[in-house]
């Protein structure tokens, strides 16, 4: 899980961040219960390249 609540955004605002300008496809925290709020849920069962393109892809989506 991504801990997000830094990010002071609502979950629908964290989904919109992650899929709209990050274009990954997580699973809300929320999924699994409201104790998830203010999560992701990010696979990392995937080759390292990939993992790594994603989380560039974050924080360009966070910080730019």
């Amino acid at each position: 899980f991504v801990d997000c609540r830094d990010l002071k955004l609502s979950q629908k605002q964290l989904c919109e961040l992650f899929e709209d300008r990050a274009h990954l496809a997580l699973n809300s925290g929320t999924t699994f219960g409201k104790q998830g709020e203010g999560f992701m849920r990010m696979n990392v069962g995937c080759p390292r390249e990939t993992l790594i393109k994603a989380l560039q892809q974050l924080e360009k989506a966070v910080n730019g």
